[in-house]
C-alpha cells in the first residue's frame, strides 16, 4: 500500500510544483466559463419574461443569444478540460507512477491490442472492437504486466461485453491446459459459452467452499487446473476479489495469467471543479494503480518455485 507519510513528503517537496501551473491554469478557465455560464442563465431568465411581453422577432433574437452563450460555455469546459487531460496526463501521472514504481511504462492514449484479449478468451463471443486508454506495463519483482481500461465489442447491435480493468501477466507455473474462473452470479450465463478453444471444457469441483461459493471454474484438464489452483491461490484470489468488491474474472492460458475487472468508472481523470492541490485527488488517482498491480503479490506471482518448460 502507498507510504502516507512518504507521498505527502513527495507532494510537497516535488509534486506540487508540477501541479501549481495547472491549478492556476483551471482557476482561470472555470471563471471564464462560469461567466459565459451566468449569462446565458440571465438570459434564459429574460426570455421568459419576454415571452409574455415581446413579438417574436425578439424573442427569436434572444434564444439566438442564449444558445450563443451556451455554446460558449460549453466550448470553454471542453476545451479546458481536454488541456489539463492532456497536460496531467503527461507530466504528473508519469511522476506519481514513477515515486512508487521503478521500471514501468504509461501511455496515456494507448490500448491493449485486440490480440491480446483473444488470447485471453474470457469473452463469450468474437470480438470485434477494442477501445481503452491508459495503458500501464509495470515489472515487478522480474513479474511482468500490463493494464488498461477497456471495453469491448462484439458484432451484434447491444454488443458491448466488457467495460472495466483488463489485466495481463506471467504466471509462475508452466501449464498446457486451459483454466477459466467466472463469478458464481454468472454461472447461468457463463454455462452456455462454447469457448472456441475448449472442445470438451467441464466444471472443475474443488475442496473449497468458500471458492466454490464465489466462483466456477472451468478447464479441459482436471489434473491440471487443480494444479493451478492450490489452497492458497484459491484464497488469495478471493482476498483479491473482496480488496477490489468486484466480479472478477480469470483466465489461465499459455502460461499468462488474464483478469477483467468491471468498472464503470473513468479513472486517471484530472478535475475541472476540485483543486490540483488537493493530495486527496492525487491519491484517488494512485491508489486504483495499486490495488490492480498488487495482483503481483496477493497471488503471488513473484514467488517462483516452479521451473518453466
Amino acid at each position: 500500500m502507498l507510504n502516507i507519510e512518504g507521498f505527502q513528503a513527495f507532494f510537497e517537496s516535488d509534486l506540487r510544483h508540477s501541479l501549481q501551473p495547472l491549478e492556476d491554469y483551471r482557476i482561470r478557465r472555470v471563471k471564464h466559463y462560469k461567466k459565459f455560464r451566468n449569462v446565458s442563465f440571465i438570459l434564459l431568465f429574460l426570455l421568459f419574461f419576454l415571452f409574455f411581453t415581446s413579438n417574436k422577432v425578439v424573442i427569436a433574437f434572444g434564444i439566438l443569444l442564449f444558445v450563443f452563450a451556451l455554446g460558449l460555455a460549453y466550448e470553454s469546459l471542453v476545451n479546458t478540460n481536454s488541456t489539463l487531460r492532456k497536460e496531467y496526463k503527461n507530466k504528473v501521472l508519469p511522476k506519481m507512477l514513477g515515486f512508487v514504481f521503478s521500471d514501468f511504462e504509461y501511455i496515456p492514449r494507448q490500448k491493449i491490442s485486440k490480440s491480446v484479449f483473444q488470447k485471453s478468451l474470457l469473452f463469450q463471443r468474437e470480438i470485434k472492437t477494442v477501445n481503452g486508454e491508459d495503458f500501464m506495463r509495470f515489472c515487478i519483482d522480474d513479474v511482468e504486466l500490463m493494464f488498461c481500461e477497456s471495453e469491448v465489442f462484439g458484432y451484434s447491435p447491444s454488443s458491448k461485453m466488457f467495460s472495466g480493468i483488463f489485466i495481463s501477466a506471467t504466471f509462475n507455473k508452466s501449464f498446457k491446459s486451459k483454466t477459466f474462473i467466472f463469478p458464481e452470479k454468472s454461472t447461468s450465463f457463463f454455462r452456455k459459452l462454447k469457448f472456441k478453444a475448449l472442445g470438451s471444457s467441464f466444471s472443475v469441483k474443488l475442496e473449497d467452499p468458500d471458492f466454490e461459493r464465489e466462483f466456477i471454474v472451468l478447464s479441459d484438464d482436471q489434473v491440471e487446473s487443480r494444479y493451478i489452483l492450490t489452497t492458497s491461490l484459491m484464497q488469495r484470489i478471493l482476498d483479491y476479489k473482496r480488496k477490489l468488491n468486484a466480479e472478477l474474472a480469470f483466465s489461465f492460458v499459455s502460461n499468462r495469467l488474464y483478469c477483467s475487472i468491471p468498472n464503470s468508472k473513468n479513472l486517471f481523470e484530472p478535475p475541472i471543479f476540485e483543486s490540483f492541490l488537493d493530495i486527496g485527488f492525487i491519491k484517488q488517482n494512485i491508489e486504483p494503480v495499486l490495488f490492480y498491480t498488487s495482483i503481483v503479490k496477493d497471488l503471488n506471482l513473484n514467488v517462483r518455485i516452479w521451473s518453466k518448460e
